[in-house]
């Protein structure tokens, strides 16, 4: 079980839910993007509930692996969220290989000098 610090609360969610969540804000941050994901939490008193979660880059959050008597729970379908959610951005931001000419001015391998934006 992990807490997950985020806006100024403190949440209990799987280990593997937390870990997914930081590794899709980082994600979405290397692109510049952002996303609201739904996750489950639970609580100290032991009932559960959905929290949506804004990551992106200038996401702040932090989780912190815990020994608790909260038990743990299916995060099952939630873990399939961010397996599609993280193929969906890594197909996104894919470059056609086919319209990537090696050496030219639209190969992200090559710099190319900044006057040329301007024609």
């Amino acid at each position: 079980m992990d807490q997950l610090h985020y806006a100024g609360g403190v949440y209990f969610t799987s280990t593997r839910i937390a870990k997914e969540l930081v590794e899709y804000a980082a994600a979405l941050a290397a692109v510049q993007q952002a996303g609201i994901v739904e996750i489950p939490v639970r609580h100290a008193d032991g009932s559960d509930n959905m929290l949506s979660v804004l990551v992106g880059p200038s996401s702040q959050i932090a989780t912190e692996t815990v020994t608790s008597e909260v038990p743990e729970f299916d995060d099952s379908e939630a873990l399939a969220t961010f397996q599609r959610l993280r193929a969906e951005l890594a197909e996104e931001h894919e470059a056609p290989e086919a319209l990537v000419e090696e050496g030219s001015s639209n190969d992200p391998r090559v710099p190319h000098p900044d006057w040329l934006d301007e024609l």
